[in-house]
């Protein structure tokens, strides 16, 4: 496997057909025309910051919780968003340790996409990541960029995200993958957009399209992430006009959305509520479908909690 991390160069518009990397997908002589099924999940993981005692990332039992949750997913893929120091590799609460027992999973979780004037990144606050099975997937190629609030560009260096990217700044991660047995080729992309009432959301969908478009090419490519846009909201809409929603109809929410409390039991959020489904998995040039929500409790008093206020969310993408 072959494993190298590329960070690409800031630009403000798709490029031309013949500069786009990637293709059709690859396929290997000995399994031609074979089809590519993968588990891939989303989950936003938030951070323990204010929540109530019963709720605190130092209680044992929020942890576990917290990684049974991941484990559960069972994915070949896996994107996470709001990571922070405490959940990264070497910080007090790291998910590397708390997911120990999931076979074969490598991580990249390290890019940090909350900075200053000074071209520094301070903290991981928002920071996106992913993890993968590395005895099923071969990692090409990774990277990341800043988004755009206002202007169809993206960034490469912490200063143009800082005077151009919001605050907190917004990343768009990207990785190219190969399925070992069949030697097909496809693209990931990670993101997690902006709130309405921090801005920029939905011209941040656009960039997040117009880059995938630029580095993917036509090759078959997936992208997760907390977006904070329930399905009929403009921010929704602009993702859809370049990526497919194999969940379109559900009518059920995936216990996201945000709270100053960041606390949760099972009942809090009812069956039909569509609005609190903001966590995605969307495909372009291949197939999701068999969405799930996983859900996985702990118990306080006789209360059954959940670990996050986002339930993590999977689904099957098949690549022809």
């Amino acid at each position: 496997m072959i494993m190298q991390v590329l960070f690409v160069g800031a630009c403000g518009k798709p490029a031309q057909p013949e500069d786009k990397p990637g293709g059709g997908g690859l396929v290997n002589p000995l399994h031609p025309g074979e089809e590519a099924t993968l588990t891939v999940a989303t989950c936003n993981v938030l951070k323990p910051k204010g929540r109530r005692a019963e709720m605190s990332m130092d209680e044992l039992a929020v942890r576990k919780a917290l990684a049974n949750s991941i484990i559960a997913t069972k994915a070949d893929i896996i994107g996470f968003n709001e990571l922070d120091e405490t959940l990264i590799s070497g910080g007090r609460y790291s998910i590397l340790a708390l997911c120990a027992s999931i076979k074969d999973f490598k991580w990249k979780l390290e890019w940090p996409n909350d900075v200053h004037e000074g071209n520094t990144p301070v903290s991981y606050s928002y920071a996106n990541g992913f993890a993968y099975n590395s005895a099923k997937l071969a990692l090409e190629e990774s990277g990341y960029v800043w988004l755009s609030k206002e202007e169809e560009k993206w960034y490469n260096k912490s200063s143009s995200a800082y005077l151009n990217a919001g605050s907190p700044e917004r990343t768009c991660l990207w990785a190219r993958f190969t399925y070992l047995d069949t030697g097909k080729e496809f693209w990931l992309f990670v993101t997690h957009l902006p709130t309405d009432s921090q801005g920029g959301s939905y011209n941040m969908a656009r960039v997040v399209n117009s880059f995938a478009a630029y580095k993917a090419g036509d090759a078959p490519s997936i992208i997760t992430g907390d977006m904070n846009s329930a399905p009929g909201s403009a921010t929704y809409r602009a993702l859809i006009n370049y990526w497919k929603d194999g969940n379109a109809d559900a009518g059920w929410g995936t216990l996201s959305g945000s709270s100053t409390k960041y606390y949760y039991t099972v009942d809090v959020f009812s069956e039909g509520r569509t609005d609190r489904r903001i966590d995605h998995i969307m495909t372009r040039g291949c197939t999701a479908s068999d969405y799930q929500r996983i859900i996985v409790t702990y118990n306080v008093d006789g209360v059954a909690w959940c670990p996050s206020d986002h339930l993590p969310v999977k689904a099957t993408v098949t690549i022809q």
